[in-house]
C-alpha cells in the first residue's frame, strides 16, 4: 500500500522560476541589481507605497525597521504574543524591551483592548518610553487597524505592521502593509509566495527609506561618485536570483490566492459540524497563509499530530505564544496564565496543509481523517 504523502507546504514552482535563475546565473549578475529593482517596484505597487526595500527575510526586515526608527534601550515595542517570535526577537536585539498582548480568540490577531490596557499599565509603572505597536497579520488576516491607529495616535507611538504572513491581504479596501509607519513581507516557502528566503519593508517615508536602504547595505551612502560608511551597518541585501525568483511568483500570485481561499472554504465546509474543532474566522480579505484550527481543551494535540504524520498528512503547530518561552519567561517573569487565549491557541492549535497543489479529494481526505480522531 502507497503511504500518504501530504505536505504541510509546497511553492508553487514550476519551468518558469527554473528559466529566471538561469538567466540571472548566465548574466553574470547575482547580487542586488535590476532583478531586485524589479521585485521592489512590483511589491511597492501591489501595496500602494511609495517605496520598497527588499532584503533579505522578513526578520531582517523588522530589524531594519527598528533601527531606521532609532529604536533601542529604554523603548517598549508592544505586540502579540500569539505570533512567530521575530518581531520580539528583533526588539531585544536592539535593546528594547518586547511587551506582549493577547490575541483575540476567533481571529488570532492582536486585540486592541488589551493592547491599551497594556500600554496604559506599562507607562504607570514608569517602565520606559512606549515606542512602537508591532501588529501581525496573523495567517494572512489584517488586524483591526482602525483601533490600532487610534491607539497608537492617542500614545504617540509608531505602528510597524508585520505582513509577514499576508501578502495582498486588504484592511476595508487598503493593502496592507501601508497603513502603518512601515510594513514587512516575508518569503520564507511556508508563504503564499516564495524566494526561498527573503523579505520586503514597504513605507511612504523618505527619510525612513533611505536609512533601510542604509543599513541593509553595510551602512553605505553613495553620493558624489563616492560613498562613505555613516552607521556600522549590516548585510541584508536580496540576492538577483531570490528576486528573480520573486517576480515569477508575483506573475504567479493572483492564481495562487484564488487557489488558497478555495481552499480555505473547502476546508470551513467539511468541518463546519465538527463541534470539538474551532473554526478561524472566515473574512472575504483573508489570504490564508496558513489554515488553523483549534482542538477543543482535553484533548492530547501531539497525539493527534503523530497519528496524522505517521499516516503521512503534514499538519504541526500553528504558531508559539511568545510569552510563554523560556527567553521572555526568564528577562521577564511572564506566565502561561497571564495572556490566556494567545497560551490557548499556541497549545491546541493544529495548521492544516494548505498550497496550490492541494486537491479537493486530498482536502477532504485531512478532514475525514481528522474528524474520525475528533470523535474518537
Amino acid at each position: 500500500m502507497t503511504k500518504i504523502k501530504i505536505p504541510l507546504a509546497m511553492p508553487s514552482f514550476d519551468e518558469r522560476e527554473v528559466e529566471a535563475v538561469r538567466r540571472v546565473l548566465s548574466s553574470g549578475w547575482v547580487i542586488q541589481g535590476p532583478e531586485v529593482e524589479g521585485f521592489e517596484k512590483a511589491i511597492a505597487e501591489l501595496h500602494q507605497a511609495h517605496y520598497c526595500i527588499a532584503v533579505s527575510s522578513g526578520t531582517a526586515a523588522l530589524h531594519l525597521c527598528y533601527l531606521a526608527l532609532g529604536i533601542g534601550p529604554g523603548d517598549a515595542v508592544f505586540l502579540p504574543s500569539f505570533a512567530w517570535p521575530s518581531a520580539a526577537n528583533m526588539a531585544m536585539v536592539v535593546g528594547a524591551r518586547p511587551v506582549f498582548v493577547d490575541v483575540l480568540p476567533d481571529t488570532y490577531n492582536i486585540n486592541p483592548a488589551d493592547l491599551e490596557i497594556k500600554i496604559h499599565e506599562f507607562i504607570k509603572q514608569k517602565r520606559g518610553r512606549p515606542r512602537a505597536i508591532v501588529p501581525v497579520h496573523e495567517f494572512g488576516l489584517a488586524a483591526d487597524m482602525n483601533s490600532i491607529l487610534k491607539i497608537s495616535k492617542k500614545y504617540r507611538m509608531d505602528v510597524i505592521e508585520d505582513a509577514a504572513c499576508a501578502l495582498g491581504a486588504t484592511y476595508k479596501g487598503k493593502p496592507v502593509g501601508s497603513l502603518g509607519r512601515m510594513g514587512i513581507f516575508s518569503f520564507h516557502p511556508r508563504k503564499a509566495i516564495t524566494t526561498g528566503e527573503g523579505g520586503a519593508i514597504i513605507t511612504n517615508d523618505t527619510g525612513l527609506a533611505e536609512r533601510c536602504r542604509m543599513w541593509r547595505n553595510h551602512g553605505q551612502v553613495f553620493k558624489n561618485g563616492g560613498r562613505d560608511f555613516q552607521v556600522a551597518g549590516l548585510n541584508y541585501r536580496m540576492t538577483e536570483i531570490q528576486a528573480a525568483i520573486g517576480r515569477i511568483q508575483l506573475a504567479k500570485f493572483p492564481k495562487i490566492l484564488k487557489k488558497r481561499r478555495q481552499i480555505a472554504l473547502q476546508y470551513l465546509r467539511e468541518f463546519s459540524e465538527c463541534p470539538a474543532i474551532t473554526l478561524p474566522s472566515n473574512h472575504p480579505e483573508h489570504t490564508w497563509q496558513t489554515f488553523m484550527i483549534v482542538i477543543e481543551k482535553g484533548r492530547d494535540r501531539s497525539f493527534i499530530i503523530n497519528k496524522l504524520t505517521t499516516k503521512g498528512y503534514g499538519v504541526n503547530l500553528g504558531a508559539i505564544a511568545g510569552h510563554c518561552e523560556w527567553i521572555y519567561r526568564e528577562h521577564f517573569g511572564y506566565q502561561a496564565s497571564d495572556l490566556p487565549i494567545s497560551d490557548n491557541l499556541a497549545s491546541q492549535g493544529l495548521a492544516l496543509p494548505l498550497y496550490s497543489g492541494l486537491t479537493d479529494r486530498k482536502i477532504s481526505m485531512i478532514t475525514n481523517e481528522l474528524r474520525k480522531i475528533s470523535k474518537s
